[in-house]
């Protein structure tokens, strides 16, 4: 580890979590602490609030033949390359014997028992995550002829195709007239990354979505638990 990053050297931290709302729920993650990590540059992003997502689905509904998909990019966080590397540590007794073996780590440990770690691609915890994946991403779509507006983050256009779409980290709420449009923006995210698309669109950020597309009618709801018990809102 270089000599001026010594300040640097974070923490490893394993999250559990269950997202229903993903294809494999049960979800264990190995993840930078953040708070330790002195990322030198804007980590911001753009990304739609709610006010524009509720603007946008009032506009599928009243768009005559307009329908609504969602998309949802696998794994954005992770993969994409750093401007400059982080470094953590991570105990010998928290990784798996079988890494330990295949990667000869006991010789590699300190005497306290920690495995030092130089990590150059996008993890989960990292500030900076976000904003290069973002911008990997836009750099892609750019190439695909869609783009940001300039005046509403988070809304997307494409510059021929009827086609427009929120966008919430890796989260795509789509409006389309043609389904050649929809694939041709599926087979441009596709071409990078893992995506999962529902052309009935019936949930988008957790909220779900009931369309009434002949009346021009979209009812929103939510999950919530309070004390034990599941509600809609």
């Amino acid at each position: 580890i270089p000599a001026d990053r010594f300040k640097d050297v974070t923490y490893i931290k394993f999250v559990c979590t269950i997202r229903t709302e993903k294809k494999d729920p049960y979800r264990t993650r190995a993840t930078m602490g953040g708070n330790l990590i002195n990322c030198p540059e804007d980590v911001g992003t753009p990304t739609a609030n709610m006010l524009l997502v509720k603007i946008f689905l009032n506009s599928v509904i009243s768009t005559k033949g307009a329908r609504f998909a969602n998309a949802d990019i696998a794994n954005f966080y992770l993969m994409t390359p750093l401007k400059r590397p982080e470094y953590a540590k991570i105990r010998l007794s928290d990784i798996p014997d079988e890494i330990i073996v295949e990667y000869n780590l006991k010789e590699k440990a300190t005497s306290d028992g920690w495995v030092y770690i130089k990590v150059i691609r996008g993890m989960y915890g990292l500030p900076q995550a976000g904003s290069l994946g973002h911008d990997l991403l836009e750099r892609r779509l750019n190439a695909a002829g869609y783009f940001q507006s300039k005046i509403f983050p988070g809304l997307w256009k494409h510059e021929v195709r009827p086609i427009q779409f929120v966008l919430v980290v890796d989260d795509f709420g789509i409006k389309y007239i043609r389904d050649e449009d929809l694939d041709h923006l599926v087979k441009s995210i596709k071409k990078h990354y893992d995506v999962t698309v529902d052309k009935e669109g019936k949930e988008y950020l957790k909220i779900e979505l009931d369309w009434d597309y002949k009346n021009r009618r979209v009812h929103l709801s939510m999950e919530v638990w309070e004390i034990g018990i599941k509600n809609k809102i």
